[in-house]
């Protein structure tokens, strides 16, 4: 299994070795914190609070996390990016669905000297030419590739389109290596997403997971129970990805890190003492296993 290094966080490996990457969303066009999504204006004071939340949340639970840095304007990543790489150490997503922005989000975090805190997010059918040009200038520490085939979603359908498609890409540009989002459609499709998960990664060797966030909130019964039973199934789709193999997961809004990071960091946890009992695993320090369950020394690297 290959491991991709982005900031203070690493990410593959075998399962339990280390923590995966939980990822929330900031600056979304419908965020709270935002003001005007194309201007880049946003609340400082709040956003910052949730930075600050997210990151002692990490340190507690002893879990990894990064910042899905959503922006809608090549303006609003020149406001949004520096304001996270100043206010917190996690690592970063360029995350839009505009060519100009990712651009932009390359050209800032080089100008910032933060690219190696950064993954960009991500390629895929309609990535451009610009895109890729901009990739070979300012390469960032990660690269994810958006691998749900829609034509043929099963496992196999999405190595063969990994194989096809970015597998000749990632060379193009110089990786050998990227993260793999296996996408969602719907609730059920989790499910996919986790046999998805885990083909890539025994193919390929690549980092793998899914923004499960994506779909739960399109399960309308649980609306009818409550909020609480939404944030229930978002937990279940993380444990259960998780046991897939899952390297990065995406939860949805960073509001909802303090639970989550609770949760993910109950599963490392059980996933890490596996790791180090049966397969001899050294744990790298900080993590869950000793921040939620101590277990004393000789453990951890």
């Amino acid at each position: 299994m290959r491991e991709v290094s982005v900031g203070g966080a690493t990410i593959g490996g075998p399962l339990g070795s280390r923590s995966g990457l939980l990822v929330g969303s900031l600056f979304y066009d419908k965020h709270s914190v935002v003001k005007d999504a194309f201007a880049g204006e946003f609340d400082e004071q709040r956003a910052g609070e949730l930075l600050a939340m997210a990151t002692r949340a990490a340190g507690r639970n002893g879990v990894q996390i990064a910042v899905d840095v959503i922006a809608a304007s090549a303006e609003a990543i020149a406001r949004f990016l520096p304001f996270v790489a100043e206010n917190c150490p996690l690592p970063m997503m360029i995350n839009s669905s505009e060519a100009e922005v990712h651009i932009a989000g390359l050209e800032i975090a080089a100008k910032y000297d933060v690219l190696d805190r950064c993954i960009f997010a991500s390629l895929n059918m309609d990535t451009e030419e610009a895109e890729l040009d901009a990739l070979r200038k300012h390469r960032p520490a990660a690269v994810m590739i958006m691998a749900n085939d829609g034509a043929d979603p099963t496992p196999e359908g999405c190595c063969q389109f990994i194989e096809d498609f970015f597998v000749p890409m990632l060379a193009d540009i110089g990786f050998d290596t990227a993260i793999a989002d296996l996408g969602t459609m719907d609730p059920p499709s989790v499910g996919l997403c986790m046999r998805g998960i885990t083909a890539v990664r025994q193919r390929f060797g690549f980092p793998a997971g899914c923004a499960f966030s994506n779909c739960i909130s399109q399960w309308t019964g649980l609306r009818e129970l409550g909020r609480e039973y939404t944030n229930y199934s978002l937990g279940a789709a993380l444990v259960a990805c998780r046991g897939a193999g899952a390297d990065f997961l995406h939860y949805g809004l960073i509001e909802k890190t303090r639970a989550i990071a609770h949760i993910a960091g109950s599963a490392e946890v059980f996933y890490g003492f596996a790791a180090h009992e049966v397969d001899g695993v050294t744990l790298p320090s900080g993590h869950a296993l000793l921040k939620m369950f101590k277990l004393g020394e000789g453990t951890t690297s």
